[in-house]
């Protein structure tokens, strides 16, 4: 469960320290470069695929993808409350922007379950409309 990780009521500045300390953790067996980590720090959508499954490691163990390798709709709803911080339209534009990023579903990747490639589509999405919808990256 996404709570796990990440309490109610954080700020977008806490939910990235957060992530990226999952995405560390992910990275302890990989061979992912330091130079490839920093430009996720920096919105960059990775193409290496080692770090595109760094990111889906971090992403199942945030529950924001599910074991199958699919964006997690349901949680992403879950993230949008956690993140409204007493607001409502950031709760209805956290819903509004998981509706958008739940189409990464539909589109054939060869990894399956994996999610590697998965994980950069949602990667994607999330950078590119975040800012769409008051986010801060």
């Amino acid at each position: 469960m996404f709570s796990r990780f990440f309490p109610k009521g954080l700020t977008e500045q806490e939910l990235k320290v957060e992530f990226t300390k999952l995405v560390m953790k992910c990275n302890k067996n990989s061979e992912v470069e330091m130079t490839d980590l920093v430009q996720l720090q920096s919105y960059v959508v990775p193409t290496k695929t080692a770090t595109k499954c760094v990111l889906a490691c971090a992403y199942k163990a945030a529950s924001v993808m599910n074991a199958q390798g699919m964006y997690d709709i349901d949680h992403a709803y879950k993230v949008a409350e956690l993140i409204k911080n007493g607001d409502e339209k950031r709760l209805i534009n956290g819903k509004k922007m998981a509706d958008i990023c739940v189409k990464v579903n539909d589109i054939k990747v060869s990894d399956g379950e994996k999610g590697c490639e998965r994980a950069a589509l949602i990667f994607k999405c999330t950078v590119e409309n975040a800012p769409k919808f008051g986010f801060k990256l």
